[in-house]
């Protein structure tokens, strides 16, 4: 019956928490909508007429050039290079798509056919009302993002020969540019508040989990056991809210009940009665007290987010950043240079996470989180003032330092706090923070770097790695469980590569597995994807684009495949499927060259990554810990540390590959090179089960 009992309370106080979310999340969502329509109506209520002025001052001088022409004497027949200096008008301002002289014929011509002048009263357009204006915008939205709109603004300025209009110097607005601003505007904007909400959504889930979800419970758990006759010291909430006090209220009455029996205790000679006080202690455990717990999933989530955002800015522009700063001094050629930094980035947490996991056992989690934030603070600053290749490998190299013990720290923190049941969902909670946090910080650096440049975004990267350290000081609980101690068997070594090769089900993982998982996120789509789009003349705004697809995807399937994992049990099996697909989804740009392959298959590779993340954690994570010397935070650290193997080769293999082929066979060669991979996992994974099938 009580099992009947909580699992309703846990019901109706995950169903509170839920409609909370949605409510909120569909509020979120009409205020962004309502943002970014009166954003678009006000852009382009102001770009539209300042387009049309503009093709008019082009068109006037010209026409002032001809009536100068004309006042010294030139008739308007005999001018020449007129056409010539028409065409570099036109060349140097791209809002004007043409421009030509058309003489009284060919305007009569015009008129007839329906192409007239078009005429703006400002002062009439300023009276209209808003509601008009957001119908209006709205559908020129519309025809340009489907591409129906073919409407062209044409200005015409006549010249005057002998009080005679003898021609007019016609002016035609660049639709193309008006639409390529629109759409860029409205793909920022929309960008932003994306990013806004995913953020002010992780706000949420963290504060209606700790601070609503939470205190129901401990007064729950409360009041169930006072119900039952159990008068113990319940376990107190954080804060100092009602329910909290109601509590403590409770505890008071306990424990003066509590002092009452013991001096009873103390004090009565008669035998009888004495053991009948004890008998009562011990029904109603007077004399337990439970433990506060203060750890929860919930910690970490926005002291790694937001330390992970500001490292995911640069992640869009990293390897032109290079290419700008390029010079005869740095070590390596111009096209290794460009990914290097990536590989150095990925060898130095490679490297240190071995150390970062030894270091979380020994100081604890929230110490070492806020010493990562030193290295990883330095290397931002060390990039803002790079004046070259080597500076900007350097940098990336003290921010990798601080990324490994950051990380580490955070995971080590989930997977003490949820039991083994949910470890898939724990694991795609961190999962799901990194995610949301390439998302947000790689859309939103590409914006930056559009607006500001390259170097003021470490700047704003370090601004958010102090805000970090501020939130994880507040946050971070120190009563975590004690990490595991495992007794080692004697005669084995300590060495975790020892460790490591002993244990052939997590050597064939890392191999065939999270190795080419890491070659295709830090060599295709953080290396590839931006030199790619780059060379078929995509901005850097769009390049961020297509690079947070990848996130945005994974940020809502990956806990649907996580649970789904969860109740499959087959968390191996999954991740060799996915192996394969990532491989297959490849393919498909070999021989393709466009922004919208490109896109495709961004968005093809997060849906089949979405299916790997957390079942690939969980399922090593079941390997290595058949190993009896393999701590918890171990089993993390080694796994993270095997997997940079594939983040550090994957930029130098992808980079030098692009030296002598091109980018469809560069990515036909990985993507075959994967799924081969992958195919040869399963053989393997499918012998060794088979005699165990049998026995």
């Amino acid at each position: 019956m009580s099992n009947e009992k909580a699992t309703a309370s846990v019901s109706l106080i995950s169903g509170f928490s839920r409609r909370l979310f949605l409510s909120t999340s569909l509020a979120m969502i009409i205020a962004a909508i309502i943002s970014l329509i009166v954003t678009v109506v006000y852009f382009n209520a102001g770009l539209r007429p300042y387009l049309v002025d503009k093709a008019r001052a082009v068109a006037e001088s010209v026409q002032q050039d001809v009536q100068y022409a004309i006042s010294v004497g030139i008739p308007f027949e005999e001018i020449r290079g007129l056409e010539q200096h028409i065409t570099t008008l036109v060349e140097e301002h791209p809002e004007v798509s043409e421009m030509r002289v058309v003489s009284v014929s060919e305007q009569l011509e015009m008129s007839e056919a329906g192409v007239a002048e078009v005429v703006i009263d400002k002062d009439a357009e300023t009276e209209e009302g808003l509601g008009y204006r957001v119908i209006t915008s709205i559908s020129e939205i519309g025809s340009i993002l489907f591409r129906s709109g073919n409407a062209s603004e044409v200005i015409s300025v006549d010249i005057v020969e002998n009080d005679t209009v003898v021609a007019s110097i016609v002016s035609v607005v660049d639709e193309t540019y008006m639409n390529g601003k629109m759409t860029s505007v409205f793909f920022d904007t929309l960008v932003i508040l994306i990013a806004v909400s995913l953020v002010a959504l992780e706000v949420v889930v963290v504060l209606s989990a700790s601070q609503l979800a939470e205190p129901f419970r401990v007064v729950e758990r409360a009041l169930n056991r006072r119900a039952s006759g159990d008068l113990r010291q319940y376990e107190g909430g954080l804060g100092r809210g009602r329910l909290t006090s109601f509590v403590k209220t409770l505890n008071v009455y306990n424990a003066t009940l509590k002092d009452r029996v013991n001096v009873a205790i103390v004090s009565v000679a008669d035998a009888g009665r004495k053991a009948m006080l004890i008998t009562l202690a011990e029904r109603t455990s007077l004399f337990i007290t439970d433990k506060r717990q203060q750890a929860s999933i919930m910690d970490a989530r926005i002291p790694l987010f937001v330390f992970c955002f500001a490292e995911e800015l640069q992640k869009s522009f990293l390897p032109l950043f290079v290419a700008e700063f390029y010079s005869d001094s740095d070590l390596f050629s111009r096209d290794i240079m460009m990914g290097l930094p990536i590989s150095a980035f990925m060898f130095v947490i490679a490297v240190f996470t071995p150390f970062a996991g030894k270091l979380v056992d020994k100081f604890g989690n929230r110490p070492l989180f806020l010493a990562g934030l030193l290295p990883a603070i330095a290397g931002y600053l060390f990039c803002y003032m790079a004046q070259s290749g080597n500076d900007i490998l350097i940098g990336r190299s003290m921010t990798a330092v601080g990324y490994a013990v950051i990380t580490i720290s955070c995971q080590s923190y989930i997977a003490a706090v949820v039991v083994a049941e949910n470890r898939a969902r724990g694991m795609a909670v961190f999962v799901g923070v990194l995610m949301t946090a390439t998302m947000c910080g790689t859309a939103i650096g590409a914006i930056l770097a559009d607006w500001l440049g390259y170097k003021p975004v470490f700047l704003v990267a370090t601004g958010f790695a102090v805000m970090a350290g501020i939130l994880g000081y507040s946050m971070l609980s120190i009563d975590l469980p004690e990490p595991e101690q495992k007794k080692k068997p004697v005669g084995v070594s300590k060495s975790p590569i020892a460790t490591l090769l002993r244990n052939s089900q997590f050597v064939l993982i890392v191999l065939f597995c999270a190795i080419p998982a890491k070659v295709i996120l830090t060599g295709f789509l953080y290396l590839f994807v931006p030199i790619y789009l780059a060379s078929l003349d995509a901005t850097q705004s769009e390049i961020g684009r297509v690079m947070m697809l990848y996130s945005l995807i994974i940020i809502p399937i990956s806990p649907l495949a996580s649970g789904f994992a969860d109740r499959l049990g087959k968390n191996l099996w999954m991740v060799i499927g996915a192996t394969i697909a990532s491989g297959i989804v490849l393919l498909g740009l070999y021989q393709s060259a466009s922004v919208a392959m490109v896109l495709t298959v961004v968005v093809a590779l997060g849906i089949v990554h979405s299916f790997l993340k957390a079942p690939l954690i969980v399922a090593a994570m079941e390997a290595a810990e058949k190993s009896p010397d393999i701590t918890r935070t171990g089993a993390l650290s080694l796994l993270r540390t095997s997997e940079r193997i594939g983040s550090v080769i994957g930029p130098v293999v992808v980079a030098a590959m692009l030296v002598v082929l091109d980018f469809g066979e560069v990515a036909a060669i990985l993507g075959i090179t994967v799924a081969v991979l992958g195919i040869i996992m399963a053989i393997l994974s499918f012998n060794r089960r088979g005699p165990t099938a049998h026995a």
